[in-house]
């Protein structure tokens, strides 16, 4: 079902000289309020939302009026052939994200699906041949990769601050309240730390170290396989290696640092989020304090990638392609493989 809104004054552009670019949202949850509100912090061009869709059409629709949205829908097919959007952003929980990006990209509707991309390697590397044979642009949404925050830690590295890099300490948790039926515990919606949480300081190392050469992991699981706690260490080519960790029983630091030879870096808590600063040192001297401040909580600089890319007609992002989501996702897969974490799409054929 599609219903119709009548278009809201606050729709009409307001520069002649500034474009429009157009979001639909699969998901009108929490984060899907987060981003909508982070997109009148875009600078590139002018981001409206012009479409939603959720299984529950009072969602989609109380979403729609508070964006001033005009489409809004409870069927995905309905909402790929009727909706008037540049690309989509899609806020399901996990087990959902693979089957709407490939509809979405079937129908040649770039896509910014929230991370992790899908459940396993398999529905990745089929939502990256999806997006590939159809010509449209995917990007996995790991909104971190973009916050100036990241930006900062790479400049800081590529100059050599310090020095070649020997490990990395990273963890995310959340102390989350028990409920088996909740996203954080129910293997059907995706629960589990390492999927969640532990995506973040593993995108980290691969970012700064690459796909590891060997990993050694163990977790912590519930009676359905999922885990609540989950650790690992990473070696890599030339002696550098990684320890990261997550949780949804304790809570850690949400600190992330790098030491290298010459000194360390560390991304403040929380390190994942608008840490409040970062912080270097050359071992023995005093150490140096980089502020990090932005609008928002953020997305507005993976929403402007995400129009950029389009409108060069790029099928993927320099930044975060698509080798990375699927190196990402092998990385955790061999975590589930050596910790026995199974989820039901593991099982599909």
């Amino acid at each position: 079902m599609v219903q119709v809104l009548s278009p809201s004054p606050n729709n009409i552009l307001q520069s002649p000289d500034m474009d429009t670019f157009t979001w639909g949202i699969i998901g009108p949850g929490n984060i899907a309020a987060e981003f909508a509100h982070d997109l009148s912090l875009v600078k590139n061009a002018r981001h409206r939302i012009g479409a939603v869709l959720s299984h529950d059409l009072d969602k989609a629709a109380s979403f729609a009026e508070k964006e001033d949205a005009p489409q809004y829908f409870e069927d995905i097919n309905a909402f790929v052939n009727k909706a008037r959007v540049d690309a989509v952003y899609i806020a399901t929980p996990h087990p959902l994200h693979y089957e709407e990006t490939l509809v979405c990209l079937q129908h040649k509707i770039p896509v910014l699906c929230e991370k992790p991309l899908a459940m396993n390697g398999r529905q990745v590397q089929e939502m990256v041949k999806t997006a590939e044979d159809n010509h449209t642009f995917l990007l996995e949404g790991m909104w971190i990769r973009f916050l100036p925050s990241i930006n900062k830690v790479l400049s800081l590295i590529e100059s050599d601050l310090i020095g070649k890099m020997v490990s990395i300490k990273a963890d995310m948790s959340y102390k989350a309240p028990y409920d088996p039926h909740s996203r954080y515990f129910d293997p059907a919606l995706g629960g589990g730390s390492l999927l969640d949480l532990g995506i973040y300081p593993i995108f980290l190392t691969h970012l700064l170290l690459g796909k590891p050469a060997q990993i050694q992991a163990i977790a912590r699981l519930s009676a359905k396989q999922i885990d609540e706690a989950c650790a690992a260490i990473f070696r890599y080519p030339g002696g550098s290696y990684a320890i990261i960790e997550s949780s949804l029983i304790t809570q850690t630091e949400l600190i992330a640092t790098v030491y290298g030879e010459k000194g360390k870096l560390q991304i403040t808590a929380p390190w994942n989020e608008k840490p409040p600063e970062i912080i270097t040192g050359i071992y023995g001297e005093e150490a140096r304090h980089h502020p990090c401040q932005w609008e928002g909580r953020g997305f507005q600089y993976e929403a402007a990638e995400v129009y950029d890319c389009v409108k060069q007609g790029k099928l993927y992002s320099e930044k975060f392609c698509h080798r990375f989501s699927v190196d990402l996702m092998a990385t955790m897969d061999a975590i589930r493989q050596q910790t026995h974490i199974v989820y039901p799409a593991d099982q599909a054929a």
